[in-house]
């Protein structure tokens, strides 16, 4: 009996120390439940402080772009919308041109193939120019085509059959003038807005006189802001081209020349001693004019001195004549 009832003991003992053991891992897990929710609070605190700040942050950011601050453009000068999208940071636009001359062999067949290139690449001829002289036929093309196939363009062209290959590729930086006529677009955009609200509010005639005509002013620099951005934006997208082809050493076609008849040759004969007759009676004119000043200013001198000599000469042989009536007379004693 003693020992059945030490074992019941035993049993109960082993039971209520699980028991206390299961208490206390439970109160251990609530009281870590606990601590994670508390230290968890102020890091959410933490989190909305900083979105906030981030939603601030970028406010201010939008603030000062619509304030005329620089604004991310989208990269050019040989890449597509897709690439410059991609690349991070690249706003570069550069205005690529290229200076062409290439001597072929058959130059209809070269321009058929320069056709085919343009087509190919997605340009247009801008202007054609067909030129011709003696030993050389020539055409001279300015070709836009666009910046993303500038150089495949280039190299298509040098596919072409021809004897000798010139070529000079430039291009020009224009991102700083882009991103200081965005900024000023922006600015007078900005003015823009301000006075149409004080028109809206204007009272006086005056006032609203003196709104309209700055209105004016600002407007007319915007549509030249926005023509120039165009323009910049024209010649980024699309690269300037200018090529020359020409065929030299080739006879070219000519009407055989046939000789004239008898009759065109004494016609040609007639004509040209016409011709040389005419030609001396008009150098004899131009000698006779040039001739009478000099003529009127001997007559000027001549004639007077001539007169003069004459009239000496008579008076003289007057003196040397004897006197009739004295001959007559005879001799006195």
């Amino acid at each position: 009996m003693y020992k059945q009832t030490k074992k019941y003991c035993t049993w109960v003992i082993f039971i209520l120390l699980i028991g206390l053991l299961a208490g206390c891992a439970s109160s251990n897990s609530n009281v870590a439940s606990d601590k994670a929710a508390t230290e968890s609070a102020p890091m959410e605190g933490a989190n909305a402080e900083s979105s906030s700040e981030s939603i601030g942050d970028k406010a201010a950011t939008d603030t000062a772009v619509t304030t005329g601050g620089e604004s991310d453009t989208a990269a050019g000068g040989g890449f597509s919308s897709e690439t410059a999208a991609g690349a991070e940071g690249f706003n570069q636009k550069i205005i690529y041109t290229a200076a062409l001359s290439m001597q072929v062999d058959e130059l209809a067949e070269a321009a058929a193939s320069l056709r085919n290139a343009i087509h190919q690449s997605g340009g247009y001829i801008l202007q054609f120019q067909d030129t011709r002289h003696e030993g050389e036929i020539g055409s001279t093309y300015t070709i836009k085509v666009p910046a993303a196939g500038f150089m495949s363009f280039i190299d298509r062209i040098e596919l072409i059959e021809h004897k000798t290959f010139e070529r000079n590729i430039g291009g020009k930086d224009v991102s700083d003038e882009y991103v200081d006529l965005e900024s000023r677009l922006k600015a007078r955009q900005l003015v823009e807005t301000r006075l149409l609200a004080m028109m809206d509010g204007a009272v006086k005639a005056d006032d609203l006189l003196k709104f309209s005509a700055q209105l004016s002013e600002v407007q007319l620099e915007i549509e030249r802001i926005k023509g120039r951005i165009r323009y910049l934006d024209n010649n980024v997208a699309f690269s300037t081209v200018e090529l020359r082809l020409y065929q030299t050493n080739q006879e070219l076609k000519k009407e055989n020349v046939e000789k004239p008849s008898l009759g065109g040759r004494m016609s040609d004969a007639i004509t040209g001693s016409t011709k040389v007759v005419w030609d001396a009676i008009n150098l004899l004119l131009i000698v006779l004019a040039g001739a009478v000043p000099v003529a009127a200013v001997i007559a000027v001198i001549a004639i007077p001195a001539v007169w003069i000599y004459r009239r000496k000469k008579k008076v003289t042989k007057t003196n040397k004549m004897p006197n009739s009536d004295e001959e007559g007379q005879p001799p006195t004693v």
